[in-house]
């Protein structure tokens, strides 16, 4: 069974696995979500979700459906300085998005020159063409299979806390889907 959370906020855990690699994978997340029409629980109109990483790291991914066009922000901050991005379009699929980068070194802010353009119609073309010549070279494409399994895994989590209305134990709830690998990952 499928949901929204499956389909949109994936791509932000995505993000913030990448972002915070260095932190392990997430350990819990606490989410809630809202949808204005009540007969439509699966389609969430917002959503956010908070979630932890080991040593204090953590994430907020938030989302909404309300209007506005399509528009993504990230910050990053950590002990040497910060990072601020965004893209904007009239479609996820826009042609002519508008983005900006921003990096704070711990004492000025210098905004950076984006080579190209950036968005869904632009990875989507790179991300066939990196795949294809995984396949002719026999490398491992960016993300692995697990990077998959996480993925789903933090959405499945996301639902669940949706539900209950409280904190998932990430580890926990990953446990039993990584079982039937043939080689698991080890929780500390």
């Amino acid at each position: 069974m499928g949901s929204w959370i499956l389909e949109e906020p994936i791509h932000f855990f995505d993000l913030a696995r990448w972002y915070l690699s260095s932190a392990g994978e997430p350990e819990r997340v606490y989410a809630s979500a809202n949808s204005r029409d009540a007969n439509r629980s699966d389609l969430h109109d917002n959503f956010s979700c908070l979630m932890n990483f080991k040593d204090g790291a953590y994430a907020v991914v938030s989302q909404t459906l309300a209007a506005f066009e399509h528009h993504q922000t990230v910050k990053i901050s950590g002990t040497k300085g910060a990072v601020w991005a965004g893209w904007s379009g009239s479609k996820d699929r826009t042609e002519h998005p508008t983005h900006f980068l921003k990096v704070f070194d711990g004492s000025e802010v210098d905004e950076r020159e984006l080579a190209q353009s950036s968005g869904e119609v632009f990875e989507l073309r790179k991300q066939i063409e990196h795949v294809a010549q995984c396949l002719i070279d026999g490398k491992a494409p960016h993300a692995s299979g697990m990077d998959g399994i996480w993925s789903v895994g933090m959405c499945l989590a996301a639902e669940e806390s949706v539900s209950r209305g409280q904190p998932v134990d990430v580890t926990e709830f990953m446990r039993p889907h990584l079982a039937s690998l043939k080689h698991p990952p080890t929780f500390a």
